[in-house]
């Protein structure tokens, strides 16, 4: 039996307890509660405080035993002191998951370590599984379960991309950005200390979670270090996983150590093992979302042939100046396609405008610059392996929809440089949500791509999913 049976639960729990509810929501309880009434949390919600009748609308029980009826999951938000004697309370109550947002456990040292050993041996006296301590909790916004970010909102949320983070801070951002730049989420979960579900048990359910394309990570430190390179193995040949590791240098390994009680390993090994286990390696939250964008993409690149349409030659520079340090070529056009683009722009576009790879289209006027991007694309994508496109034009519905559907019927890679990214953010974003990756810059966009392949050449190098 997986040690990860049952996870659904614990991202859509049926009933929810918060322990240390407060009106006061600058105090944990009081945020977290708000933070679950605010994210419309679809499952039955029960306070927990024994001097109060009444939190924030909702009827407030004194303890997690009085509560009627069945609790899925209880959110622990008060004094590390107190969280071995709620948990053996939640075992006898029956509560299957525990998410414990309190501190002062193995990240203090010592006597904190030997507390969230006794929160863990109670726990699995009764049968219940631990999220924390010293975490920020879950984020399912198909349920509307929000302890990561608490008093945010996203609208429309829901994706396919899940993260587990071993620090709130990253996580809690990894959900603004990325919902910024056009990610949806599946489920995502910050998990401290790791004193029971590891990261590890997170990736294997994620692998098998059909609500999941997309697995991203943020590492400080490895409790299961082989088991966690033999799932990145398993798990990398039925979807992306990207990994970002923290603790990098003497500083770093420090700063882990008193955050989540974690000991970093060797950086360059860490790196070096992530790509060889098939996973996709991240050097900062910066470059773990642009990643994440990229791999929302559908399809893989077939090779690293790169078709380039601009309207900005600067543009194209930009882009050829790292083409072959990332391993790209730049093949030239074939006859056809070039006489094909000649014809189809004939007395549109200004007599200096190149057929050749990269494309410029030098000025394009914004009222049928759609589709004249959508018209050369459509030529260029019969020669290429992918194509970059940098273009002023209106990111609109029909710009949008009719790049998604060329991605489709070529069965290829577009990425989007907006010239005005600014201004253009909407745009890029609906981008993204299709499934077109974009970006302000085309060094971003292009070591993007460049990851992508090396993870079809993977892929490519093991046909069949490892057991």
């Amino acid at each position: 039996m997986e040690k990860t049976e049952g996870l659904d639960r614990l991202f859509r729990p049926s009933s929810l307890a918060m322990v240390g509810a407060s009106h006061d929501d600058q105090k944990g309880g009081g945020l977290l509660l708000k933070g679950l009434i605010k994210n419309r949390f679809q499952g039955k919600l029960y306070p927990i405080n024994p001097g109060e009748a009444e939190i924030m609308g909702l009827k407030c029980y004194p303890s997690v035993s009085a509560v009627p009826g069945e609790i899925d999951g209880v959110v622990i938000a008060v004094p590390a002191r107190r969280v071995p004697r709620l948990i053996a309370e939640c075992g006898q109550k029956g509560v299957r998951f525990a998410v414990v947002h309190s501190v002062g456990f193995a990240e203090m040292g010592s006597v904190g370590k030997e507390l969230e050993n006794e929160m863990v041996r109670v726990a699995r006296q009764y049968g219940i599984r631990i999220v924390g301590p010293n975490c920020m909790g879950i984020y399912c916004p198909a349920v509307g379960l929000n302890t990561v970010s608490p008093l945010t909102f996203l609208e429309d949320a829901v994706g396919t991309v899940a993260f587990v983070g071993q620090s709130g801070w990253s996580t809690g951002n990894i959900v603004r950005i990325g919902y910024e730049r056009g990610l949806g989420f599946s489920k995502v979960v910050s998990i401290g200390n790791q004193a029971d579900i590891t990261i590890e048990d997170f990736i294997r359910y994620f692998a098998d979670d059909n609500e999941t394309q997309v697995i991203a990570c943020y590492v400080e430190g490895i409790k299961r270090g082989r088991e966690f390179f033999q799932l990145l193995k398993r798990t990398s040949l039925k979807k992306p996983v990207i990994v970002w590791k923290g603790g990098k240098t003497t500083a770093g390994v420090r700063a882990a150590a008193s955050h989540t009680g974690s000991l970093a390993g060797n950086s360059a090994v860490f790196e070096a093992a992530v790509w060889q286990g098939g996973g996709v390696s991240a050097q900062n939250m910066e470059e773990l979302v642009d990643l994440l964008v990229g791999f929302m993409c559908p399809v893989l690149p077939q090779g690293n042939r790169l078709g380039i349409l601009v309207e900005a030659a600067g543009g194209a520079v930009a882009s050829a100046d790292i083409l072959g340090q990332l391993g790209f070529e730049l093949p030239a056009l074939s006859a056809a396609t070039q006489q094909a683009l000649v014809a189809a722009f004939k007395d549109m576009l200004p007599a200096s405008s190149s057929q050749q790879n990269p494309v410029d289209l030098v000025w394009v006027p914004f009222d049928i610059g759609a589709r004249i991007f959508l018209q050369a694309s459509r030529l260029m994508l019969r020669d290429i392996d992918a194509l970059l496109i940098l273009t002023y034009a209106p990111l609109d519905e029909y710009f949008v929809s009719g790049l998604a559907s060329l991605r489709d019927e070529a069965g290829k890679p577009i990425i989007v440089i907006s010239g005005w990214p600014t201004e253009q953010r909407p745009g890029m974003r609906q981008l993204v949500k299709h499934g077109i990756p974009a970006f302000s810059i085309p060094e971003r966009g292009l070591k993007v791509l460049a990851a992508m392949v090396r993870y079809r050449r993977y892929l490519a190098a093991r046909p069949s999913v490892e057991g």
